[in-house]
């Protein structure tokens, strides 16, 4: 008797393998035809999807906004670099001016002679002067946060005052026209606190 539960248990478990091998075949069949068919009839057949890309989120308006305006004053700082000499380096004078008026937030803006005055200091200091060139993001960076004192703390003011007159001398800026320079920013970061 347990040698027919035995067989029986066997046979069994061979008759479902080869019903899944069946199965299986007929599965592969019943694709070769239907791509047979459609081959026959000019249809082509579809190809899978690939995912779809995800979506950037939205960008902020203001985000845009800054960025641009860091990109405008580094323009105008290579522009002043790259003239051969201080009477050149005015020529940008009008649009340095506006991009440093639009670094500001619209609820405190530094006075227009403060800019200018700041204007006027850079231009005479660092017209000409190609070892800038390499530091013009980081200097538009900080003039946009020096512009926007009202987000500084006093620490913060500090540190960045005296990252731009580290750069301004590092690049051979005189002591004079790098202290000029700061004063400028100085008094413009508490204009616009």
């Amino acid at each position: 008797m347990k040698l027919f539960v035995v067989l029986t248990v066997l046979l069994a478990f061979v008759g479902s393998a080869l019903a899944d091998v069946n199965y299986y075949l007929g599965k592969q069949q019943a694709k070769r035809d239907v791509s047979q068919s459609d081959a026959q009839q000019g249809i082509t057949p579809a190809q899978p999807q690939p995912p779809a890309a995800p979506q950037a989120p939205p960008t902020d308006p203001a985000l845009v906004a800054i960025l641009q305006n860091i990109a405008d004053l580094r323009a105008d700082l290579d522009a002043i670099n790259h003239a051969a000499d201080a009477q050149a380096g005015a020529e940008q004078r009008a649009s340095l001016m506006t991009h440093l008026s639009a670094a500001a937030a619209h609820d405190k803006k530094a006075a227009t002679a403060s800019i200018r005055k700041l204007a006027g200091h850079w231009i005479t200091a660092t017209s000409g002067n190609k070892k800038l060139t390499a530091q013009n993001a980081k200097l538009a960076r900080d003039f946009h946060a020096l512009f926007n004192g009202a987000h500084l703390s006093a620490t913060q003011t500090q540190a960045l005052l005296d990252d731009v007159e580290k750069i301004l001398t590092d690049a051979g800026v005189t002591e004079a026209d790098a202290t000029n320079i700061v004063a400028d920013l100085k008094q413009i970061a508490i204009e616009t606190q």
